[in-house]
């Protein structure tokens, strides 16, 4: 460090004092800023990770006793694929009629070119039970008094991403459409004529690195429910609580996974905090409950109406992680279950004392 040399010795100590406080503070502020990832070694769970798309074609073409008996060894998942995922059959058929269908889908050129793309996006699957097994880790650390799903990995046809569902008595399944993780080796924007869930904007991150975050994000909305209705800063707050729960399981996750954002956008957001935050208050936003002048703010979008081109879409769900980041480190005796019962997005940014910057 340089010292600034003036004639009295005394200001000379004073301007030293000075920058080493300022380096003393700046280096505490980067360090509470780092959050702490707890300690899980001693936390043991079973991980299922169930390959169904494997399974139930292997069972077709062993014939339809094997396929009977899948069916009765995954009851709730078998039904819940064949009856809603595929809609290929109902129970009051008989099962030959779903053995001959499913025989036929797995020997048609869609399954094939599938699996093909399928094998090369994501030739190890060891590795996806690995993220999970993380994953739950952590989930059991922060909800000890939940249960862990059992996930389920199918092929759907682009209809389903991720499943929550009933799988047996006080205990919920988890079910991950593969065929929704290809990006790189597959071209999704062919079916955005149909689907707006396909634009470019969205199928950026629709590869097997954000599979498990995308896979949680539908554990969080059984933990939370649904989305509220009202004010666009009770929208935020759930989607800000989202953001945080998926900051908690997935620690080693860097935020342009969390978050959906390159990290070019994250950098304009993070630089932008300020200058977002005023934005809402200046045009009367943070509490509005006209659905039309917000749900292109809270919903997906290549960009965030009103702001600069550079600002990402739902830029505003990551100012509300911003919003329960302050509330967190503001409040940190208090838990995360009080936390997540505050639904009141006025409330919440009271306790929070929120400035944009600060944490």
């Amino acid at each position: 460090m340089s010292i600034v040399t003036t004639k009295k010795t005394g200001e000379k100590v004073a301007i030293y004092l000075s920058l080493l406080l300022l380096l003393v503070i700046y280096t505490s502020c980067q360090r509470e800023q780092r959050d702490p990832i707890p300690d899980v070694s001693h936390i043991e769970i079973q991980t299922e990770v169930i390959n169904y798309d494997s399974l139930v074609r292997e069972a077709v073409f062993e014939g339809v006793d094997a396929l009977e008996a899948l069916m009765e060894e995954h009851p709730s998942f078998s039904l819940l694929f064949f009856e809603i995922i595929l809609e290929i059959w109902n129970r009051e058929e008989p099962i030959d009629s779903l053995h001959h269908r499913m025989r036929m889908f797995f020997e048609s050129d869609f399954y094939r070119d599938i699996s093909d793309t399928l094998r090369a996006a994501i030739p190890d699957m060891s590795l996806i039970e690995e993220d999970f097994r993380e994953a739950f880790t952590y989930y059991q650390y922060y909800f000890p008094n939940r249960s862990t799903p059992p996930v389920y990995l199918f092929i759907s046809e682009f209809a389903y991403g991720n499943v929550i569902f009933s799988h047996e008595e006080e205990r919920d399944g988890l079910a991950v459409g593969l065929d929704m993780f290809l990006h790189d080796h597959f071209d999704y924007t062919v079916l955005s004529y149909f689907n707006t869930a396909f634009s470019g904007y969205n199928v950026r991150t629709f590869n097997v690195e954000h599979l498990v975050k995308k896979s949680f994000d539908a554990v969080w909305d059984d933990l939370l429910g649904p989305p509220p209705r009202g004010r666009m800063i009770d929208l935020m707050l759930y989607y800000g609580k989202k953001h945080h729960l998926n900051k908690l399981i997935l620690p080693h996750k860097h935020d342009s996974v969390i978050f959906e954002y390159t990290p070019q956008q994250l950098e304009w957001a993070n630089r932008n905090e300020a200058q977002i935050y005023n934005h809402l208050i200046e045009k009367d936003l943070l509490y509005t409950t006209d659905m039309v002048r917000y749900a292109r703010l809270i919903n997906p979008s290549p960009h965030s109406p009103g702001m600069p081109p550079e600002a990402p879409g739902r830029v505003v769900n990551w100012l509300g992680y911003k919003i329960v980041r302050a509330w967190v480190r503001n409040h940190p005796d208090r838990s995360l279950e009080e936390m997540l019962s505050i639904t009141d997005g006025h409330e919440f940014l009271m306790q929070s004392r929120y400035r944009p910057g600060r944490f």
